[in-house]
């Protein structure tokens, strides 16, 4: 078969929407080698410019004419349509949240994954520009798509709720973390990841792009009512302007000194890190999967999660759950994490046997029934 995907992610994002297009990408060339697969991208970061190995299976796509160079963006939303046909694919798969313009002509198979509807469930949180150009290109989406991947229930129930799409063609397939979560690091590796992030030998972590929707606020507020003195908090993610708030609370309750922020952090340095943390936290308000809770679960880290969206089909009854911005009910379930040693026992073996659910090889069979390979 000849596979088309939108590509763009894959080669330009280092984490959220790359990590999933990175692994669909990955998961269906590893299995189905016999393929012909065209990645569709406007533009390559250097980072990623040996993401695929050179295959003589896999062709990547880039604009070629000047107009296209110089217009990317106008060459991913209007070109790639009428590429599908010349190219004569079989199926083209978006795999974040659109299609292009034009692509009901294409004559194969249509699919494309939404991931969130945050943007209309929590729109303050969006400018109105970005809210409108969101909803017309997730709406054109699963208009025009065939079949549509949520990723988890509560998408597919937003999909359907705001959309009014028919649910026969909405399937969830749960998606994996990278299997480099899987793999446990030995002590003098953990010892120099350590001393590279000048981490501390005990440290609760977090991560997420430290922004309001993630509330990391509470984390904050919940960190000071635990009050334990040979602890820090550790929290790794991109910074926005919600950051500010962080800091005055920090500065007001003499915090500087127990709370590291990290950035920029190696993709392959990660999983160790999660390995070395002694409990996981994560507060968001709404996710579409939460990807970050499956990559502690399989690190064999206790995770503490907030009670929302679909955070609880990620941790099932593996994670400690608390009340959103109920910054004393996380203190107590962090407090249970950290020093009830009985019941970290059980929540990494639930959380260990809850990520098995999360399997590579099931996440591509699924995908094969609709693929039809």
């Amino acid at each position: 078969m000849r596979i088309g995907f939108d590509a763009k992610r894959a080669f330009n994002n280092g984490t959220g929407l790359g990590n999933y297009s990175r692994f669909v990408i990955s998961a269906l060339v590893n299995a189905f080698p016999e393929n012909e697969y065209f990645l569709f991208t406007p533009t390559i970061k250097s980072e990623f410019e040996n993401l695929i190995p050179s295959n003589s299976n896999i062709k990547i796509i880039s604009p070629e004419s000047i107009l296209g160079k110089t217009f990317p963006a106008l060459w991913r939303t209007y070109s790639i349509a009428e590429m599908c046909n010349e190219l004569q694919l079989d199926i083209f798969f978006g795999l974040s949240n659109e299609l292009p313009v034009g692509i009901e002509k294409f004559k194969g198979k249509k699919i494309v994954s939404i991931h969130d509807l945050i943007f209309l469930r929590y729109p303050d949180y969006y400018n109105n520009i970005d809210r409108y150009i969101y909803t017309k290109k997730f709406s054109y989406a699963c208009e025009k798509a065939d079949l549509i991947i949520a990723a988890s229930t509560q998408t597919k129930n937003d999909i359907i709720h705001y959309f009014k799409t028919d649910e026969s063609k909405i399937e969830v397939v749960y998606q994996n973390c990278d299997e480099k979560f899987a793999v446990f690091a030995d002590e003098i590796l953990k010892s120099e990841i350590l001393k590279k992030y000048a981490l501390p030998e005990r440290f609760i972590l977090c991560v997420g792009t430290i922004e309001k929707r993630k509330d990391q606020l509470t984390v904050l507020k919940a960190f000071h009512r635990l009050n334990t003195k040979n602890l820090k908090l550790v929290f790794i993610g991109r910074q926005t302007e919600y950051v500010k708030q962080l800091q005055e609370f920090l500065d007001k309750n003499n915090l500087n000194e127990r709370v590291i922020f990290l950035s920029q952090i190696e993709q392959n340095d990660l999983p160790i890190i999660f390995q070395l943390s002694n409990t996981f936290v994560y507060a968001s308000e709404f996710e579409g999967f939460g990807i970050p809770i499956l990559e502690a679960l399989r690190s064999a880290v206790p995770v503490v999660a907030a009670n929302t969206s679909s955070l609880t089909e990620v941790g099932g009854d593996a994670v400690l759950y608390f009340k959103f911005g109920d910054a004393a009910d996380l203190c107590e379930k962090m407090r249970e994490a950290i020093s009830d040693e009985e019941k970290r026992k059980v929540t990494i073996e639930k959380g260990l046997q809850q990520a098995k659910k999360f399997d590579t090889k099931f996440f591509v069979n699924h995908l094969a029934t609709f693929f039809k390979i």
